[in-house]
C-alpha cells in the first residue's frame, strides 16, 4: 500500500511542477523566418552545386589520368592509376544529392510562411491549421 501511494503521489506531483523557461527559443515573425529559410535554400543549393560539380571533374579526371596512357598506342599496363579519383568523384557527386532535398524542403517551408500556411495544390487552396502551446 505503500508503494502504491508513494507511486500516486510522484506522479501528482508532476502537474505542480514547473519548468525553466528556454530562452534560446526565439519567436520569429514570418519575414525573418522566410528570409531564414530562403537563405538555407540558397546555401544548400550553392553547395550542392559545388559538391556536384567537384564529383563530376573528379570523375573525368580520374578517366583522364586512365585514358592517358595505353589507348592510342596499345599499351595496357597500369590503367587503374585514375580508378580511385573516379570512385571519389561518384562518391562526392552522391553526396550532393541530400544538400538538393535539404534545398527543397527549406524552399517548401518558405512558401508556406509567404502564404500564410496554406498549402496550394495546381490552384486548389487548402488551409491549415496549427496548434501552439506556451
Amino acid at each position: 500500500m505503500r508503494k502504491f501511494l508513494l507511486f500516486s503521489a510522484l506522479l501528482f506531483s508532476i502537474f505542480f511542477c514547473e519548468s525553466q523557461e528556454d530562452i534560446t527559443q526565439v519567436s520569429l515573425a514570418n519575414e525573418q523566418q522566410y528570409n531564414f529559410h530562403i537563405e538555407k535554400k540558397k546555401s544548400n543549393n550553392l553547395a550542392g552545386w559545388i559538391v556536384l560539380g567537384s564529383g563530376v571533374a573528379m570523375v573525368f579526371a580520374g578517366l583522364g589520368i586512365n585514358m592517358k596512357d595505353g589507348i592510342v598506342d596499345g599499351d595496357s599496363t597500369n590503367n587503374n592509376q585514375g580508378l580511385w579519383l573516379s570512385y571519389l568523384g561518384g562518391a562526392t557527386t552522391l553526396v550532393s544529392i541530400p544538400l538538393f532535398l535539404a534545398g527543397g524542403k527549406h524552399k517548401r517551408k518558405a512558401n508556406l510562411i509567404i502564404n500564410n500556411n496554406k498549402l496550394s495544390f495546381t490552384g486548389l487552396n487548402y488551409t491549415s491549421m496549427s496548434l501552439f502551446f506556451n
